[in-house]
């Protein structure tokens, strides 16, 4: 049985809980109906705001203020970021299921209704910035208009022609919408607008706010002006004069147009002309004196303005010299320098333009208006300069182009023509001028447009006449040969000022090519590449003739090409830069600048290290007096460690074969400071085991710590290769001299000097001299052309590049005729085994060797190695010296080294 207490207590619990339960329900349900009225007030506010919208929409015109707020930001900027379309909000649980229902209700009409507030938003803020400004702008002035619509306030008449100005200014309003919806509907009724300027009665006295009217009118139509041109700006013409009823329409359209510049002519000398009489009935001149003064400051600006530009050009100019000064070696400084030179012409005519641009901003005040209406004068003086300069520069740069070199006389007749020509093409610029600042876009901006690009048509036909024989020829540079014929009867004088503007794109593209060759020239890659282009044009490669078909040059023009020319002639020595670099580590050294007292130059075979050593020894007797050159030239594979030891030691006078290094340490303070050159050093060692015994020997030698003797190494690059990779290539030498690949001037300097040498004269084969165009018979073109076949050819190796002369040339008495270089091809080596590639490669990286040691060095058996000998010997790129040493050929050296070291059997 329950106690009676304890009924009451669980009573009581319960009562509570039953009271704490309704006490949160009443809370959730207050809170639910704040909730329910928040909503409802926004729904109604976005009721207002989309009813407010909807009747700007409909024709009503905002206050700029009004609209500003309802779009989040002014009409005329731009929305800062893209406006998503709203989504659906969110239901929030207010846990009063009675409110439930009408919060999610509400909660979806507000949902429709943001939606439809973005729509209506969009109409206003997709609009173009010229569009949207356009609208601002009407909107205030028509705000500015209510406040004159007063009887009260105004003058009657003034009250009447503010409602005319306001009424216009709805109708404008009223075109929005049609903006986006049918751009063509909004084009006719806003030409209806513009074309019926509103009439005003004037007052009997003209007042302030009469003036105020006017003005305001002007700049009513200036926006509507500038409505209807962005609408033009956005159409084709075509495509517009079809929306207006077809060409037959053209002519009223053209009348209406003009009619609009004179109206607005007469409108604002009829506000200046007011303006006048107020201010001298009030005796009030103030505003005139500021605007004859800035008319004399805006003059006399202009002019300072005309002698900086043309300051700049001088600047431009020393720029230039500056740039070259400092390009050095630099290829894309020098490059940049005749860009800079080409402009600097041009420079001061852009600059002013530029500067004219940058100060009409500033112009945009009452004191100085004035000279907003000039600055188109202004700028047609520009394009007056500018008209005068590039007629002058085509005219000359034809001329050029036909290697027709003008004298000073000629240049002022070209200079004065093409003034002249320019002083007839400014008359049509001055009515496209006015009709763009008064219309912008419109059908008679296009009919000006097209008059003065035929007059631009006209002049270029006049200015080309001046020089019409070098107009032709200039154009026979870059079309085929057919089309002469046609081009000569197109070029008759009678028809020559149709036709020649009509070709002119064809001369400016062989100047633009003329120009990227000039900027390329000093470019490898490019002269190799227009090299290979031009042999390939003429249908001759490496494939079409063999060489060994050639005739054999007559001996005695040949000795002159040789190693050592004849008893008596001084060898040409063109300066590459290496005897510098060579000179400078030695030089470095002597001084006690540096402890490096050794050095190695690696490079090719043929490439000048040898001819280099006596111009060395020249340079060093007057920048280190009194050092002792010892000269040696390496006996053939001299790999024998105490055979090393006895030439060298024998050359020092010191014995080396019993203490070896330590010899010459001990007699190297009693030394005078030496030079000890090593010549052919590929001639220490055999790529055989016990064949690096002797390049270990020399690496002591140069190792040991010595003051007075530095060791200098000549070695082909393929035996340095090979070397590097077997002692690493930082464990040998410190101080590396690759000698460079010659340039083409370089190779031509050689191969002129020795020819001058021999008292022969050249003459170039016909394939080499271009047969029509302005460069037809040019000898200078055609040594240019073939020297750049030629050290293609050679890569830039001058031993090759002696030889490749010889095969393509003819001495006749004491003429040289010179065809095209023919190198042989490397395609014969196709067909040679895997086991003869292994001895060409051996060959190639000792320089030398003989059937014996290429069998120690390639492990094949010796019949195998004769075979391959003899094929190398049959195909004409192996040569056998008399002490049976085997080499490669100087004419085959490039190709049979390019082809191995595809194969990957060289190591460089």
């Amino acid at each position: 049985m329950v106690s009676p207490c304890l009924r009451l207590c669980v009573a009581l619990i319960v009562l509570a809980l039953t009271a704490t339960v309704q006490a949160n329900g009443v809370a959730a349900c207050e809170a639910a109906g704040q909730t329910l009225e928040q909503l409802q007030q926004e729904k109604q506010q976005q009721a207002a705001q989309l009813q407010q919208l909807q009747d700007y929409l409909n024709g009503q015109v905002p206050d700029p203020v009004q609209l500003a707020a309802l779009l989040g930001h002014p009409l005329e900027e731009t929305a800062p970021l893209s406006q998503r379309r709203p989504g659906q909000r969110s239901v929030p649980d207010n846990k009063c299921d009675a409110l439930q229902n009408d919060i999610d209700t509400l909660l979806g009409q507000l949902s429709r209704q943001d939606q439809k507030l973005h729509t209506l938003r969009q109409q206003f803020t997709q609009l173009p910035d010229t569009q949207r400004q356009a609208f601002s702008s009407l909107a205030a002035l028509y705000q500015h208009l209510q406040t004159l619509t007063d009887p009260q306030d105004t003058q009657e008449a003034v009250s009447l022609a503010a409602t005319t100005l306001s009424d216009h200014v709805r109708q404008a309003w009223a075109i929005l919408p049609l903006l986006g919806l049918s751009p063509q509907q909004a084009l006719q009724q806003l030409d209806q607008l513009w074309y019926q300027s509103p009439s005003l009665t004037p007052p009997p006295q003209p007042t302030a706010q009469w003036r105020d009217l006017l003005r305001t009118r002007l700049e009513m139509q200036s926006q509507l002006r500038q409505l209807r041109a962005d609408l033009w700006q956005r159409r084709s013409l075509w495509s517009q004069i079809d929306a207006m009823g077809g060409p037959a329409q053209a002519p009223a359209l053209l009348h209406h147009e003009a009619e609009r510049i004179g109206q607005r002519l007469l409108d604002t000398a009829h506000v200046i002309d007011l303006d006048l009489q107020e201010s001298a009935k009030n005796k009030r001149f103030l505003p005139l004196v500021q605007n004859s003064v800035a008319l004399i400051l805006g003059i006399a600006g202009f002019m300072l303005l005309i002698r900086l530009a043309r300051r700049t050009r001088q600047w431009t100019l020393t720029l230039h010299e500056s740039v070259v000064r400092a390009s050095g070696e630099h290829r894309w400084l020098r490059n940049a320098s005749r860009l800079i030179s080409g402009l600097a012409p041009m420079l001061p005519w852009v600059l002013l333009w530029l500067m004219l641009d940058l100060l009409a901003p500033l112009l945009e005040t009452p004191s100085t208006r004035i000279l907003v209406w000039l600055l188109p004068l202004a700028r047609l003086y520009v394009i007056y300069g500018l008209f005068c300069l590039i007629g002058e520069w085509l005219v000359i740069r034809v001329a050029q182009s036909a290697n027709a070199y003008l004298s000073s006389d000629q240049s002022r007749q070209v200079h004065d023509h093409a003034r002249f020509i320019s002083r007839w093409l400014i008359l049509p610029w001055l009515p496209l001028l006015i009709v763009w600042e008064s219309l912008g876009p419109s059908l008679l901006y296009y009919l000006c447009l097209g008059i003065l690009l035929v007059a631009i048509y006209w002049g270029l036909g006049r200015l080309l006449a001046l020089r019409p024989q070098d107009y032709q020829r200039c154009l026979q540079a870059i079309l085929p040969s057919r089309l002469d014929p046609l081009a000569e009867k197109l070029l008759t004088p009678v028809l020559f000022w149709l036709f020649a503007p009509l070709l002119l794109p064809v001369a400016l593209a062989s100047f633009l090519v003329g120009f990227v060759d000039r900027v390329l020239a000093d470019f490898d890659w490019y002269m190799r590449f227009k090299a290979r282009l031009f042999r390939l044009r003429t249908r001759i490669n490496n494939d079409e003739e063999d060489p060994d078909n050639e005739q054999p040059v007559d001996e005695h023009y040949e000795r002159w090409f040789a190693t050592a020319l004849p008893e008596g002639s001084k060898t040409p020595f063109v300066d590459t830069g290496l005897v510098t670099a060579m000179e400078k580590n030695i030089q470095r050294w002597h001084e006690d600048k540096t402890d490096e007292n050794a050095q190695v130059v690696v490079g090719e075979k043929g490439c000048g290290k040898t001819v280099s050593i006596e111009r060395l020894e020249r340079a060093l007797s007057e920048s280190c007096k009194g050092l002792n050159l010892v000269k040696l030239t390496v006996p053939a594979k001299t790999i024998d460690p105490d055979a090393i030891l006895s030439l060298v030691g024998d050359a020092l006078d010191v014995d080396l074969a019993s203490e070896g290094p330590a010899a010459l340490v001990k007699s190297d303070e009693e030394r005078q400071p030496t030079l000890v050159v090593l010549d052919e050093a590929q001639n220490f060692f055999l790529k055989e085991i016990g064949g690096l015994e002797g390049w270990r020997t020399v690496l002591s030698l140069v190792n040991a710590r010595l003051d007075n003797v530095f060791w200098l190494l000549m070695i082909n690059n393929q035996s340095w290769a090979y070397l590097c990779n077997v002692f690493g290539r930082d464990y040998q030498f410190r101080n590396v001299v690759k000698v460079k690949r010659w340039g083409q001037t370089d190779i031509r300097s050689l191969i002129l000097a020795r020819n001058h040498l021999s008292g022969h004269r050249v003459r170039y084969d016909e394939v080499l001299l271009s047969s029509r165009g302005p460069e037809a018979g040019n000898v200078r073109n055609a040594e240019q052309r073939y020297f750049s076949l030629l050290w293609d050819a050679c890569r830039g190796n001058p031993m090759v590049a002696l030889r490749l002369w010889l095969t393509s040339v003819k001495p006749k008495g004491r003429q040289v005729l010179v065809g095209l270089p023919t190198p042989p091809s490397a395609s014969i080596l196709d067909s040679m085994g895997e086991n003869a590639l292994f001895v060409y490669a051996a060959i190639a990286t000792h320089e030398n060797l003989t059937s014996q040691e290429i069998s120690h060095v390639t492990n094949l058996p010796g019949n195998v190695v004769r075979y391959a000998l003899k094929g190398g010997f049959d195909a004409g790129f192996l040569n056998k010296s008399e002490d049976g040493r085997y080499r490669l050929k100087p004419l085959w050296y490039q190709q049979v080294i390019s082809y191995l070291t595809r194969k990957n059997l060289l190591n460089e």
